[in-house]
C-alpha cells in the first residue's frame, strides 16, 4: 500500500511539478538599469543592450511627450526609443540558453511597444546567427503588448533579440518590458522519483 501511494505521488509530482517557474533571460529588459540625463534625448550606453551606433536613446518620466512613462507605469519607469533609417535604427540584446534548459520546451518572448511616428516595429529572434522567428506589430498610440512562443531551442544556443522601427525618422517607436522566459526544472522532482523507487522496494521486501 505504501509503495502504491508513493508511486502515485511520483506520477503526480512528475505531471504537475516538472518546472519550478519561469526565469527571464533578458537583462535590463525594462531599461531601468541605465542612469540618464533627464533633460536631453542623448543616446547613451545601456547595460546588456547594443545598437547599430553603439548607443541607445532612453526616455523617462521627465520628458514631455505622450510616451514619457514606461509601460510599467512607474514614476521612475524608463524605456527605449528606436528610430528609423538612422544610426540607431536597430537595437538588440543577446544571451545564451542555459545548460539546464530542457530541449523541446517552449520559450516565451514578449515586449511592450508604442509609436511616435513609426508605422510599426519589426522584432526578430536570431539563433546562432540565423533568424528563426520574425514578428511585425503595428504601433499604437498607447502601450500595447506582444507575446509569442519560441520553439526549437537547445541549451547553448546564442540568442539575439533584434528590434527595428518601421518609418518615423528620428521619432520612431518605443519598447519596454522585454522578456524571454524559460521554464526552470524542479530539482526536487528527481528526489521525489528516488523516494518513489525506494518506497516500491520497501513494499516488495515487506510482502516477500
Amino acid at each position: 500500500m505504501f509503495g502504491r501511494l508513493v508511486a502515485g505521488l511520483v506520477v503526480f509530482g512528475l505531471a504537475t511539478s516538472a518546472h519550478a517557474g519561469l526565469i527571464n533571460l533578458v537583462q535590463n529588459g525594462e531599461f531601468d538599469d541605465t542612469a540618464i540625463n533627464p533633460t536631453k534625448w542623448n543616446p547613451t550606453d545601456v547595460a546588456h543592450w547594443d545598437s547599430s551606433e553603439g548607443k541607445i536613446e532612453i526616455w523617462n518620466e521627465s520628458f514631455q511627450w505622450g510616451t514619457d512613462l514606461g509601460s510599467d507605469g512607474l514614476a521612475t519607469g524608463q524605456h527605449a526609443e528606436i528610430t528609423w533609417k538612422t544610426d540607431k535604427s536597430e537595437i538588440w540584446t543577446t544571451f545564451v540558453i542555459p545548460e539546464w534548459f530542457a530541449a523541446g520546451s517552449t520559450a516565451h518572448f514578449s515586449f511592450d511597444y508604442q509609436n511616435r511616428k513609426s508605422s510599426g516595429i519589426l522584432a526578430s529572434v536570431n539563433v546562432n546567427g540565423s533568424e528563426t522567428n520574425a514578428f511585425s506589430v503595428s504601433s499604437a498610440g498607447s502601450w500595447q503588448g506582444m507575446s509569442a512562443g519560441i520553439d526549437g531551442l537547445v541549451s547553448g544556443d546564442n540568442v539575439q533579440l533584434l528590434f527595428r522601427s518601421q518609418g518615423g525618422g528620428s521619432s520612431g517607436a518605443h519598447i519596454d518590458q522585454v522578456e524571454f522566459n524559460v521554464a526552470v526544472p524542479v530539482p526536487g522532482t528527481v528526489a521525489l522519483l528516488g523516494l518513489g523507487l525506494a518506497g516500491l522496494g520497501f513494499s516488495r521486501r515487506k510482502t516477500a
